[in-house]
């Protein structure tokens, strides 16, 4: 049974069912390289925030500061030695 209506707002219900299509045509590793590259975007988008706040840190430092957003503080500061104070 198909939906009255699409799940996202901004989307026609064709449209929606189209991309439903292209993804279940996907190979298991096309959905995994596919997954990967919005993993690599969101870190790239994260990182940017991150040196908005922190102009002056360096790559590692940013590396710290993505890792502590995702990890929490006290992880970063247990496994890594490295204190980002606030985590924004």
């Amino acid at each position: 049974m198909l939906p009255e209506r699409p799940l996202a707002a901004d989307t026609t219900l064709e449209a929606e069912q189209r991309q439903m299509e292209i993804w279940r045509a996907m190979t298991p590793a096309q959905k995994f390289a596919l997954l990967d590259d919005l993993y690599s975007s969101a870190n790239l988008f994260v990182e940017a925030g991150i040196r908005m706040r922190h102009p002056d840190a360096d790559p590692e430092e940013v590396r710290m500061r993505r890792l502590a957003l995702t990890l929490g503080r006290d992880v970063v500061q247990r496994l890594y030695g490295f204190d980002v104070g606030e985590v924004a």
